[in-house]
């Protein structure tokens, strides 16, 4: 059993005054209509969504602080990603914004295609850091023509060998051309060697009439690219809870910090979260937040990758020299 939770669900919980909370002005739209600005849109569909939940699988948990993955659905509703389409350079960028920096030597190329009804899936590269990472997968129609507005996967999932907790965003892009798919996931066990299959079993329209039949299936092993990583040796006790912490991992994708709970708590995830800064060659410092808390083999992991606006922070072009947790520097090797 795998564990999900799909953008169509997650919008059909927002009810009607959160919606309208999400439209533009009159004087908002004159305003795109003069000069259109990713970074307004992004914090604006930031701060109208505040979201924290728990995913389960069987006996383990994941605490999302914020659902990141839900922002770029947002991000539709408030207007068209075709204006955009021609200004990115991959589906990464095309799904996130240009501010997606990501390192080449970080990525993974997996590029497994199927073909079935005249669609190509093509499950493209992942990205990782620690237990945690994105898979992107895009499906485009041989003869190159646009999907129905609005179309969608019903059933685009992820299954792995071991147990992993996940996220998927759905985003039309390209005048309809390529419909992208981003997972967010969070796995039990080392990444590295993982086997894992993405599905989809067929292509729906707005009104969720067939448009397209599958299946669709693309079978992978995961083998992370570049990360760095440092041993850490370090104790937190904060009231009702001790933690020793492990190991960091770095990559264009966020921080990710393992540990465990040395207070007999094993079968609870901590709801402490320290204060972690990315430190830059050139002495400035930048304060990542938690966007999960997630459990390990051996423990838990926080991952660090939102900005103070719940923004999600890349880190491909900043020269990490080290990192603070709680005022305990790392230096990274």
């Amino acid at each position: 059993m795998q564990v999900k939770r799909r953008i169509v669900d997650i919008m059909a919980n927002i009810d009607n005054q959160e919606l309208e909370n999400l439209l533009l002005t009159e004087e908002e739209e004159r305003e795109l209509t003069q000069q259109i600005s990713m970074e307004r849109i992004k914090n604006r569909a930031m701060n109208r969504i505040q979201e924290e939940e728990t995913m389960m699988f069987k006996n383990r948990k994941v605490k999302k602080y914020k659902a990141s993955i839900v922002i770029a659905a947002a991000m539709i509703m408030i207007l068209s990603t075709t204006a955009f389409a021609s200004q990115y350079m991959d589906s990464l960028k095309q799904f996130f914004g240009q501010s997606a920096s990501i390192s080449e030597d970080e990525r993974s190329p997996i590029q497994g295609t199927d073909t079935a009804s005249g669609v190509t899936m093509n499950v493209e590269e992942g990205v990782y850091v620690g237990n945690s990472g994105y898979l992107v997968v895009s499906f485009m129609k041989e003869d190159g023509t646009p999907f129905p507005a609005g179309a969608s996967i019903p059933g685009l999932e992820l299954k792995t060998e071991h147990d992993v907790s996940y996220m998927v965003g759905q985003q039309l892009l390209d005048d309809n051309k390529k419909l992208v798919g981003v997972f967010e996931m969070d796995a039990m066990n080392d990444l590295d060697g993982l086997k894992a299959r993405i599905t989809a079993d067929r292509i729906a329209s707005a009104d969720n009439t067939q448009a397209v039949e599958g299946p669709w299936d693309v079978q992978f092993t995961i083998a992370p690219g570049k990360q760095r990583e440092q041993s850490l040796i370090m104790a937190i006790d904060k009231g009702e809870e001790a933690l020793s912490l492990s190991t960091i991992s770095v990559s264009s994708i966020g921080v990710a910090i393992e540990g465990k709970r040395t207070d007999g708590e094993l079968d609870k995830l901590p709801e402490y979260t320290p204060e972690v800064k990315v430190i830059a060659a050139d002495g400035s410092e930048l304060m990542l937040h938690a966007s999960s808390t997630s459990t390990t083999k051996s423990g838990f992991q926080w991952l660090y990758n939102l900005d103070s606006k719940n923004n999600l922070v890349f880190l491909g072009d900043v020269d990490i020299k080290s990192i603070s947790v709680d005022g305990n520097v790392t230096e990274l090797k």
